[in-house]
């Protein structure tokens, strides 16, 4: 793995969260999702906690299988469930990040301090809050049993800030067709980590606005390294962040 695929990543998580307006918005379809949704969730969980006893080839393609599991629900949930989903999205993208920078070695990864990060931050109220939001929905709306989180998945201790999800729902529809600032800042926040730079809320969100003007129209998503980092550092100074980005490590 290289960081032109880190950048591809961010780049597609971007993409992911600009589009959502274009997303179909079915019950039948999201409750379809469900059980592949708590399936790869399971999997992803047990991978991270047994880091003693996973493989690269078993942790990567779990974790992998997470986020684009998370994408797809997102494409296909009803409005209610977009932006939980793109909290978890942002949250399971930053543990991607870290992972891939060791590729994906289960024992460095055990004791590395920017997965310990990302982990930490499914502790946070806002991630933890968007997971069970998701699962009572599954719950109330498709009658999914629900299924039981690793205890050991979850690091606790201090992390970066998380967005809070706001419980008041809109009234503008035009609203609902674009990202919420809540997703925003949690995208930008896993944007700010992945390139060295702890962002305040509103320069998270600014930042992932900006991006995902960009790739509004899901045409740039290949895009290489050194391109998105170039997006990444102007979007940066448009948005007033005073501490410029770093290169990705490995770059």
């Amino acid at each position: 793995m290289t960081a032109t695929w880190r950048a591809k990543l961010l780049a597609g998580i971007v993409v992911a969260f600009s589009l959502g307006g274009c997303s179909s918005e079915s019950l039948s379809d999201a409750c379809l999702q469900g059980p592949l949704f708590s399936n790869a969730r399971t999997r992803a969980e047990r991978a991270v906690a047994e880091l003693d006893r996973t493989t690269s080839i078993e942790l990567e393609e779990a974790v992998l299988a997470m986020v684009d599991q998370v994408s797809v629900m997102r494409e296909v949930s009803p409005r209610s469930l977009r932006d939980p989903l793109g909290v978890a999205l942002a949250a399971y993208g930053q543990l991607v990040l870290a992972l891939e920078q060791l590729g994906w070695d289960p024992v460095v990864a055990a004791t590395d301090a920017q997965v310990e990060s990302a982990r930490r931050a499914f502790t946070d109220t806002s991630v933890s809050q968007a997971l069970l939001q998701i699962e009572d929905f599954l719950d109330e709306q498709c009658e999914q049993a629900r299924s039981a989180s690793n205890p050991n998945f979850a690091l606790t201790g201090t992390t970066l800030a998380n967005p809070t999800i706001s419980e008041e729902p809109s009234t503008d529809a035009n609203e609902n067709d674009a990202p919420s600032g809540t997703e925003l800042v949690a995208l930008g926040f896993a944007i700010g980590e992945a390139y060295g730079v702890a962002l305040t809320d509103a320069e998270a969100q600014c930042v992932a606005r900006d991006l995902g003007v960009t790739f509004a129209d899901g045409t740039d998503v290949d895009v290489e390294d050194q391109a998105f980092f170039d997006l990444v550092k102007s979007s940066f100074v448009s948005c007033g962040v005073t501490t410029p980005p770093v290169t990705i490590p490995n770059n």
